[in-house]
């Protein structure tokens, strides 16, 4: 059994109690900015990836694999990863699309709003642009943020970095 079909029958037994079978996720909830800190204050002691996209956006849909790929081989050592999309709320087909594509492993929420309020509270400064993805250090500070496309390679550079030396690199 490949580590792909012991999650699934993981899943399986998640699907039992929670009515979520493996690749299928349930309604996208909202999440704020106090909810993302949460999440990660939550996971004081391990890296935490967090990561902004949007259906629509092509940089978005390129980087996405590496960051499934990363939490698959990472995720038993420490590391955790949320997705926030940054899509409208009119625009669940399309979520729920990118979901069903992609079948992340990880968390997956959409933003409550998509507004300054809502960037200045995750962090500052950003200003609506995306993919942005920030790793946070195990003490919950923003360790890497990028603005851009980010990679595998580059992100597990970087949580390496992190996960064994707690710096940036």
């Amino acid at each position: 059994m490949n580590k792909f079909q012991v999650r699934c029958w993981l899943a399986s037994v998640t699907f039992a109690v929670t009515g979520t079978a493996c690749g299928q996720h349930q309604a996208v909830e909202t999440i704020s900015p106090e909810q993302i800190h949460a999440i990660v204050d939550a996971n004081a002691g391990k890296v935490v990836i967090v990561n902004f996209w949007a259906s629509w956006c092509p940089p978005c849909l390129e980087e996405f694999p590496d960051i499934i790929q990363l939490y698959n081989e990472k995720h038993d050592q420490g590391v955790e990863v949320l997705a926030v999309s940054m899509n409208m709320a009119d625009e669940m087909p399309d979520i729920e699309a990118f979901l069903k594509d992609f079948q992340p492993p990880f968390d997956v929420r959409m933003a409550s709003s998509v507004d300054d309020a809502f960037y200045e509270g995750v962090v500052t400064p950003w200003f609506g642009e995306i993919p942005i993805t920030l790793v946070f250090d195990k003490k919950g500070e923003v360790a890497h943020f990028h603005r851009a496309t980010v990679t595998y390679e580059q992100l597990t550079a970087e949580v390496e970095s992190v996960q064994f030396h707690g710096t940036k690199i």
